[in-house]
């Protein structure tokens, strides 16, 4: 006989449990981008008073013009106030432009359980209505 079954077991078995752990590591925690939503400047506007406005510029930038309403936490300091931003409220996040930065933060606190997160598309440098 070629290979006994005890020999199958040493090499299968780790094999198999290797593959299942990979497979629930890869398929965790993705329903979170579900929870994400790019809104244009009208409908996040019209909605914006339905949760938490968060503006995630630098501070400089928001003392000079902001949306009215909107709390300022600069980049990830975000994730330093948790504690400020409730989670069974709908979270508006803006900042330049709706790139990797805000994209990432995002997503970070859709994983977190901060659902649903909306982002301004096309930031606030295109935001057609009254800055304050």
């Amino acid at each position: 006989m070629f290979l006994a079954t005890s020999d199958i077991l040493n090499w299968a078995l780790p094999i198999a449990t290797g593959l299942l752990i990979g497979y629930f590591i890869a398929t965790r925690n993705k329903d979170y981008k579900e929870h994400i939503h790019l809104l244009e400047a009208e409908e996040f506007r019209a909605n914006m008073r339905k949760g938490q406005l968060i503006d995630i510029r630098k501070d400089d930038q928001y003392q000079l013009e902001k949306i009215n309403g909107s709390r300022n936490f600069p980049g990830r300091s975000v994730f330093g106030n948790l504690a400020k931003i409730r989670q069974d409220q709908a979270v508006f996040l803006y900042s330049d432009q709706d790139r990797g930065k805000i994209r990432s933060v995002a997503k970070k606190l859709a994983k977190k359980g901060y659902r649903p997160v909306y982002i301004l598309k096309n930031g606030f440098a295109q935001w057609p209505f009254v800055r304050k």
